[in-house]
């Protein structure tokens, strides 16, 4: 009887509640200061810093220290170095990141641009969604996505294929250029958009830059080639994030500044670059990383797909394909535009592509060759893992056994709570290879 008089008495209290709500008008019990829910346009910069913040932080440092263009010297990226260090709890900021801070917002700025007819927000939002997706599952493989971000409503999500998070990949591209080419809707983006104060053009390449970058790893190189050819034609048109200052500084400042020691330019890269006498780009790269490092500088500018990678997409596909003039032009100009991020000069440039190792003409130019260039073009870039992942270029060799890990291992919460999750001990960061590497 206690137990049906205490319900009686909540329900009674919550009656009231709503009763002198309605009488006075308007919502009495909504405190200003929480709103709940945050418009669109406050969303947008907060998910595009989390995007930058992730790419730039634990997918640049895990994918470039396997690639050997980084190394742990010091404290746990020492032992990381070494692969015995990559337990699961290690990888579990970038998990909890990816799942919370940018694919859960992403879904519910996508709902409220649906809801209200925001087409180009809801495009550039899509696009943002494949981007992520794709980083992600290139590390993880199989990965909850279609049971996943449904809260309460399924705490136990299951795993899907890596075809079917490519699928929902190439889903969201489509629909995201088909936005872009109708209305826009009552809302369009403007400068609160981080990465292109809104420019739609610009995101329409991107688009079709990441479904180039997608068709690589399907060993669809002219599916690869067509895409890229619609991508961004100048280093104008980079997706990228324009860190402001010290306070809030580039992921790999704060890195060298908050850990400095842990990780340095890897022998590795330094090797392959001075075989080339690539001398002026090495003095960019090759510095102790503290915070007086010129390249990893406070105000960096984190790319996340730019008109360099691109360009080595078309000569890849190209010299797959037999070779042509237009591929070793966008070989050439892959590097050009690496020299100009740097800040070089032009005649830096024009020394470095008279040797014929660089630059051996029409008809003569390699696989090797391409992936060379585009791997030294992309430091720092996480996409450089997925590439040595496909083509085995440049040549490396393990710093501990006899393999170099292949993948990430899940986040040990995963393997927690998640009941879907397979075991740790069905996980091979050594030898599970991703969907596509297969």
């Amino acid at each position: 009887m206690k137990v049906i008089n205490k319900f009686i008495l909540i329900f009674a209290i919550s009656f009231a509640f709503v009763g002198c709500e309605d009488f006075i008008g308007g919502d009495i019990n909504k405190d200003p200061n929480n709103p709940v829910s945050v418009p669109i346009i406050a969303q947008m910069p907060a998910i595009q810093i989390a995007v930058a913040d992730v790419y730039g932080g634990a997918f640049s440092r895990f994918n470039c220290m396997l690639t050997q263009q980084v190394e742990g010297v010091a404290r746990q990226w020492q032992s990381m170095n070494q692969y015995t260090g990559l337990t699961p709890n290690r990888f579990d900021a970038a998990w909890n990141n990816v799942y919370e801070n940018i694919l859960n917002e992403l879904k519910i700025a996508q709902t409220s641009a649906r809801d209200q007819g925001y087409n180009h927000y809801l495009g550039v939002l899509e696009v943002m969604e494949a981007f992520t997706l794709m980083n992600a599952t290139d590390v993880w493989d199989d990965m909850p996505y279609t049971d996943a971000l449904n809260g309460a409503e399924s705490i136990n999500p299951a795993f899907d294929t890596q075809a079917t998070i490519y699928t929902a990949i190439s889903t969201l591209l489509d629909d995201a250029i088909k936005l872009f080419g109708g209305a826009a809707g009552g809302l369009v983006p403007g400068s609160e958009e981080l990465y292109f104060g809104g420019d739609i053009d610009a995101w329409n390449s991107v688009a079709h830059a990441l479904k180039a970058r997608k068709a690589l790893k399907e060993d669809d190189y002219a599916l690869a080639m067509s895409e890229a050819m619609q991508g961004m034609t100048s280093s104008a048109g980079n997706l990228a994030y324009q860190y402001p200052d010290a306070s809030a500084a580039g992921q790999w400042y704060r890195f060298n500044r908050d850990r400095t020691g842990d990780l340095e330019f890897h022998p590795t890269m330094r090797a392959l670059m001075t075989d080339l006498k690539d001398n002026d780009r090495l003095a960019a790269f090759d510095q102790i990383f503290t915070t007086d490092h010129t390249y990893l500088v406070p105000d960096f500018l984190q790319e996340l797909i730019t008109f360099r990678e691109v360009q080595f997409i078309i000569a890849e596909a190209d010299v797959r394909s037999g070779g042509s003039q237009a591929g070793y032009d966008a070989y050439l100009a892959g590097i050009k535009a690496s020299f100009d991020r740097i800040g070089l000069d032009q005649a830096a440039y024009d020394a470095y592509v008279a040797q014929p190792e660089v630059a051996p003409g029409v008809g003569n130019l390699t696989l090797d060759m391409v992936m060379t260039q585009k791997y030294i073009a992309m430091f720092m870039q996480p996409e450089v893992y997925s590439d040595w992942r496909r083509t085995g270029i440049p040549a490396l060799s393990p710093t501990n056994g006899t393999v170099i890990p292949v993948r990430w291992d899940y986040s040990s919460t995963e393997y927690l709570f998640n009941t879907n999750s397979p075991s740790e001990t069905e996980v091979s960061i050594y030898n599970d290879k991703v969907g596509w590497n297969r």
